[in-house]
């Protein structure tokens, strides 16, 4: 292995797996090489992945020096697999690498039954593309694996959108199952790696509080929160998404569990929604509002944070008494103090009182790395309205 430069010391990078390129002293390297990594002083700190363009300069993979070979991916991946397995046993739908959180830097595996979708978003693993392929094939031996690798973290690597099928047939229409329900997905046209499994136990949440209730569910998608609030008894669920392709999903994976389900759906802008909903006086008993990352980088939060202002006075006076507010943010750049100072501005400006029923994270098989805030990501909040 060559051997780099970093400024500091070795305890500097003892946590936090990303050295930035103001610490990066060099020699230049490869794209993606993997590196030992030594202090200006000659101190040892560790093995990373060299990206030459990114402010990200190494990804940390190990704190010893060791070569990262193929056999090397496929231990890792097997201890992912094996850490799933014992957070859901039984179930083959889970988050099954979650990036520097399993020691693999820029890659994102998904495993959806018998189907996998993974994404490259750093230099790390776009140089060995072929071998997580490989690795994927020896150890599950799915039906198709697909590449679906666009996002802002990738542009920010200098990469340019990837999106193939390495392995299998990739169907029109895959199904899968997750919670007890079974659901559709498209791929080619989905969010993210098609699946927001990261609600997985959020769902569940949602699922426990919609009995007897009128439930608006604001960023549906294909309806992760509006099936579990039916089967939790909910008597009506309003779906609102821009995307009508997804709205159509949504239909199918509540026609596939239920007969006559009480689902409407509305293809739109919700903010534009949410105020034909307040024209029209319109009262929900909970309502939920999942959107998409309002800000990928720190300079944008000022503007997410208005949005976010606007989404939650809307729903607050959409709120029936004694009914409650589930509202999340998938940045993380949007802290859990940001969404409570948002809530706050908006319960002083309805005139409401709230208290907090439940404070909700990512699910646990994306987990959180000790001292990689970057990592804990998706926050979340549920209110309950109180009586004046």
């Amino acid at each position: 292995m060559r051997s780099v430069r970093v400024k500091g010391r070795p305890e500097a990078y003892a946590l936090h797996p990303w050295i930035f390129r103001s610490s990066f002293l060099g020699p230049e390297v490869e794209a993606g090489e993997a590196v030992a990594v030594y202090t200006a002083r000659g101190k040892p700190v560790g093995s990373a992945f060299y990206a030459p363009t990114s402010f990200i300069a190494l990804r940390l993979y190990s704190h010893q020096e060791e070569p990262f070979t193929f056999l090397t991916l496929k231990a890792r991946l097997e201890q992912a697999l094996a850490f799933r397995e014992r957070l859901f046993p039984g179930s083959e739908t889970y988050r099954l690498v979650f990036s520097e959180s399993d020691g693999l830097p820029g890659l994102i595996v998904d495993r959806y039954g018998e189907g996998v979708v993974f994404q490259i978003n750093a230099w790390a693993f776009e140089v060995r593309r072929r071998d997580v392929v490989d690795a994927l094939v020896d150890l599950l031996d799915p039906a198709f694996i697909y590449e679906d690798s666009e996002s802002a973290a990738r542009k920010k690597e200098g990469l340019a959108p990837h999106q193939e099928v390495h392995h299998g047939t990739l169907p029109e229409v895959h199904t899968f199952e997750l919670n007890g329900f079974v659901w559709t997905i498209d791929f080619r046209e989905g969010q993210k790696t098609g699946f927001f499994l990261d609600q997985r136990e959020n769902y569940l949440e949602i699922e426990r509080l919609s009995d007897g209730r009128r439930v608006l569910d604001v960023f549906s998608y294909t309806g992760g929160f509006t099936l579990h609030a039916l089967r939790g008894g909910a008597r009506e669920v309003y779906a609102v998404d821009i995307s009508e392709t997804a709205l159509e999903h949504l239909r199918e994976n509540v026609a596939r569990h239920m007969e006559n389900a009480p689902v409407l759906t509305f293809t739109g802008n919700a903010f534009d929604v949410l105020d034909q909903f307040l024209l029209t006086r319109e009262r929900f008993d909970g309502i939920i509002l999942d959107p998409p990352a309002f800000a990928k980088e720190k300079k944008a939060v000022p503007r997410a944070m208005m949005g976010y202002d606007r989404l939650h006075e809307k729903a607050m006076r959409l709120l029936a008494p004694g009914g409650w507010l589930a509202t999340f943010s998938c940045a993380y750049q949007i802290k859990e103090e940001h969404l409570l100072e948002s809530l706050e501005k908006a319960a002083v400006r309805t005139g409401r009182r709230f208290r907090i029923l439940k404070r909700l994270v990512q699910a646990p098989d994306h987990p959180v790395l000790l001292g990689f805030p970057e990592s804990h990501y998706l926050k979340g909040l549920i209110l309950e309205v109180l009586p004046a």
